[in-house]
């Protein structure tokens, strides 16, 4: 068990509003969220109006989402990944803005179909309801999964500590066993504490879901390697009007044709969109 300014980190969740609020120092949600990405990417989000989840078994940090007890735990949970920070990130740019040839991305936190705000709860943080349905599929027979929000938007916590990092995901009591997955996701190194990253989360078993704690659910239900998700992405429909508060930075190293064709997708498919150019200045032949 761990112990972490009067909480016990250990069986049970971590991730609460308490450790948000006393541990992270979260006094609310933010009310935008920045996402760096390439100008095709763009042009992806405003035709289709809809926004990609990752599978987290598929993102550059290969520890992500580690469970003690549900073995490849990371290939169940897909996320959309964001930071919070207002200023301009070099690194961000370079990793995920098309090498700084890309855009970032300023929208408004209840972005998705619906317009719902989030609701923060005791455990597991905020949670978002979505006005549609994502299916998440796993072969048979294992059961697929039908959803209607996202866990989030909820800050990452960077810590070295392992126990925070490779969780228990599954409690057990009286012949039941419950799926808690409120903590897979939430934390990474220190090393990646440059992001500042907020993220959305959609699992592929509901959150606290309660299971007989029999054969099929020992060796059908958690056996993602003989019944693996199936579903590599997601793609969740955003509100059309939030479109209208969307507000885009040209990377740094965008050049006059590309910053052309942004214009030309904003005036296409979200014509109150505002665009601006990077404050960053950089030389192209930079590192």
């Amino acid at each position: 068990m761990v112990f972490l300014r009067g909480m016990m980190v250990g069986s049970s969740p971590f991730y609460t509003d308490d450790f948000m609020a006393e541990v992270m120092g979260v006094e609310a949600l933010p009310e935008r969220l920045f996402h760096y990405t390439s100008i095709d990417t763009l042009e992806k989000i405003l035709i289709n109006h809809t926004l990609r989840f990752g599978r987290l078994d598929q993102v550059n940090d290969p520890e992500e989402a580690q469970s003690d007890d549900v073995p490849l735990a990371a290939t169940s949970l897909f996320v959309s990944c964001w930071s919070s920070n207002s200023v301009e990130s070099i690194p961000l740019w370079s990793l995920y803005g098309g090498g700084r040839h890309g855009v970032r991305l300023s929208m408004p936190v209840n972005m998705f179909a619906g317009r719902h705000k989030p609701t923060i709860f005791e455990v597991g943080g905020a949670l978002t309801i979505v006005d549609a349905e994502m299916h998440i599929m796993r072969k048979s027979p294992a059961m697929s999964t039908t959803m209607s929000a996202a866990i989030g938007p909820n800050k990452v916590y960077y810590t070295d500590d392992i126990a925070f990092r490779v969780r228990p995901l599954i409690m057990r009591e009286g012949g039941k066993a419950r799926y808690t997955p409120y903590d897979l996701g939430m934390a990474k190194s220190t090393a990646w504490a440059y992001e500042e990253e907020w993220r959305f989360k959609i699992a592929a078993l509901s959150f606290a879901s309660e299971f007989p704690d029999d054969e099929y659910f020992n060796k059908v239900t958690l056996d993602l390697d003989t019944y693996p998700v199936e579903t590599n992405q997601l793609f969740v429909p955003l509100d059309p009007s939030s479109l209208d508060e969307l507000k885009v930075t040209a990377g740094p190293l965008v050049t006059a044709d590309e910053f052309a064709r942004i214009e030309t997708l904003l005036a296409q498919h979200a014509s109150n969109a505002e665009l601006t150019r990077s404050a960053i200045a950089m030389r192209p032949t930079g590192p």
